[in-house]
């Protein structure tokens, strides 16, 4: 009787008491996403308005969403994932995400009612602090403003832009968003 004591207290009760704890913990992990999850969502609504009026000023902060077809191009690994348009009608801002070397970069480029880029701004990526990061500086994105066109999809090909030495991976996924941006404008025909 004592060694089957024995073995409950050596292997079933740890192991009883690692399940419940399992349970406990998973329960708690649920409870508390159950209630941030809809502030998270809150905030980064807030967060992604506000860029959208940094990137079109002349819109006095009022956009609408485009329902319409949103530009892909699978080839070249760009997905458009928003675009807002300015209610007063000057301009609109896009949301497109392309691949870079630290995963998806995502980037916020506004656009005026004549096509020209007003700015960009890279939202989300995971490129090397220090090396992949420099393409999301001011330096670099402030080449685009007044933009309507861009030459190639691929930035070492595109005589518009320079590309950010020893950050080409990532300068190629900042120049594919700003790509994808502009052919959703004229995929839209222009601002109407």
């Amino acid at each position: 009787m004592e060694k089957k004591n024995n073995a409950f207290n050596e292997f079933i009760k740890p192991i009883l008491v690692l399940v419940a704890i399992c349970f406990v913990v998973t329960f708690a992990l649920s409870f508390i996403y159950g209630v941030t999850s809809p502030i998270i969502e809150k905030n980064s609504a807030e967060a992604a308005a506000e860029t959208r009026s940094v990137l079109l000023e002349s819109s006095e902060g009022k956009f609408d969403v485009y329902d319409g077809d949103l530009y892909t191009d699978a080839e070249n690994k760009i997905t458009v994932t928003e675009c807002y348009v300015a209610q007063n009608g000057s301009g609109m801002v896009v949301t497109s995400k392309s691949n870079s070397y630290g995963g998806d970069l995502i980037a916020m480029i506004g656009i005026d009612k004549d096509g020209a880029i007003t700015a960009v701004q890279v939202t989300e990526a995971s490129d090397t602090p220090g090396v992949g990061s420099k393409a999301q500086l001011p330096d670099h994105l402030d080449q685009y403003k007044g933009l309507s066109e861009l030459t190639n999809v691929q930035v070492k090909k595109d005589t518009s832009v320079n590309a950010v030495t020893g950050a080409s991976v990532s300068s190629g996924a900042v120049h594919r968003c700003v790509y994808g941006a502009l052919e959703q404008y004229k995929m839209m025909g222009g601002i109407k």
